[in-house]
């Protein structure tokens, strides 16, 4: 876990949107899939590393990946595991156009939960995110994280300085009343980007990237084999 002077960052950080958030209820988390910090997520990305799992982005700027109709219904529920902040937002109409407000709403909910900055995230991101809710019931999800600024990855020892979660093209997150393993598995099915697979943790990691993915079992020593006709980089997401 981090310690020093990022801990008490992150554990100042979380005091206080615990007090100006309440509880989002209908959210509750299944016994099967225990709630988790953000601290936590990020150790183990970390430890990820190590493992030789997970995906960065390449040098040069990153250009966001277009929309790709993925079908979902143009609306979008998510709930911030460690705050209980929950937004509703309408990103899409009947005609296909998309909306800056709806879109803003999501923005803000995934911003970056040590230093609260905000950032466009890619609407092909929102799209998955979309399909994986109305998947699984139009539910929502629950997000464990989002954005993440190159001030908390350089806080963290041993992350990858070009991480997809810095460039605002990843999310982890959880359904709930389903198992990782059936996110993963719809995940996978859709090939649409990255798939990170966490079941000691019970969430998954998703993202725009190049199609992939991983599994780490923290405390096992090592991952998983990739699923065939799937590739895991040499780096860490």
């Amino acid at each position: 876990m981090p310690s020093g002077p990022l801990a008490l960052i992150l554990a100042l950080a979380a005091s206080v949107a615990a007090a100006q958030q309440t509880p989002a209820p209908g959210y509750a988390v299944a016994p099967a899939t225990a709630a988790i910090e953000a601290a936590a997520v990020i150790e183990i990305e970390r430890l990820e590393d190590g493992n030789g799992s997970g995906a960065v982005l390449s040098s040069g700027a990153a250009t966001a990946p277009e929309p790709a109709g993925l079908g979902g219904d143009g609306e979008l529920a998510l709930v911030r595991q460690a705050t209980g902040e929950k937004v509703s937002a309408r990103y899409r109409d009947g005609k296909g156009g998309y909306d800056k407000a709806g879109l803003a709403k999501i923005n803000r909910i995934m911003r970056c939960s040590l230093t609260g900055r905000e950032t466009e995230i890619p609407v092909k991101l929102v799209e998955l995110l979309d399909a994986v809710e109305d998947h699984f019931g139009k539910k929502g999800l629950i997000l464990l994280s989002g954005y993440r600024t190159k001030k908390l990855n350089r806080a963290v020892s041993g992350a990858a300085r070009r991480s997809l979660h810095i460039a605002s093209w990843a999310a982890d997150i959880k359904v709930p009343g389903r198992s990782s393993a059936e996110v993963r598995d719809y995940l996978l099915k859709l090939g649409v980007g990255g798939v990170g697979y966490y079941p000691r943790k019970g969430f998954v990691h998703l993202d725009v990237g190049e199609v992939r993915s991983w599994t780490v079992k923290r405390g096992s020593g090592g991952k998983a084999p990739a699923r065939p006709g799937r590739k895991i980089s040499g780096r860490k997401k």
